[in-house]
């Protein structure tokens, strides 16, 4: 490659800004989009543009609007509540339950691997996943029911 070349290449590097191309970007789309939403305007008239500094000032809060086109976001689907599969510690869970009661701060591992040991064969490791979930929703329960205890009570 020659130097002069290597020069121009240098000195285009060195006009190059992200944030300006990225501006330009987001101008060129705003204009795309007057033109396929409005086709009334007149020739020639594009829609209002921010400033680069309005731009940059706007900058760090603008993630939490997320994409300004909305068909790039995905739809929001409905909460899934029924069961796909049978539980698989629905016999010992009162047992579980009872466990969790002695000692509240045992891992659903440990817990998982005392019902291994007494109940050989009948759970897999894959099944570790299922019971730290109904660990987690049991101990959620039980800090609701902690934290709301008192709550309705108007006996004064």
């Amino acid at each position: 490659m020659s130097d002069a070349i290597k020069c121009r290449l240098a000195e285009q590097r060195r006009e190059l800004d992200p944030i300006k191309l990225l501006h330009g970007i987001r101008d060129l789309q705003e204009q795309i989009a007057a033109l396929v939403t409005s086709r009334n305007q007149p020739h020639g008239e594009t829609p209002a543009t921010q400033s680069l500094e309005a731009f940059l000032a706007a900058l760090p809060t603008l993630w939490m609007a997320g994409d300004a086109r909305p068909t790039h976001q995905p739809k929001p689907r409905p909460g899934r509540y029924w069961r796909t599969r049978v539980d698989p510690f629905q016999n010992v869970w009162p047992m579980v339950v009872e466990w969790l009661q002695i000692q509240p701060d045992a891992t659903a591992r440990d817990l998982f691997h005392r019902l291994q040991h007494e109940h050989p064969e009948e759970f897999s490791v894959g099944q570790l996943r299922t019971l730290q979930r109904r660990v987690r929703e049991w101990r959620q329960a039980m800090a609701r029911e902690l934290v709301y205890a008192g709550v309705g009570d108007d006996n004064d």
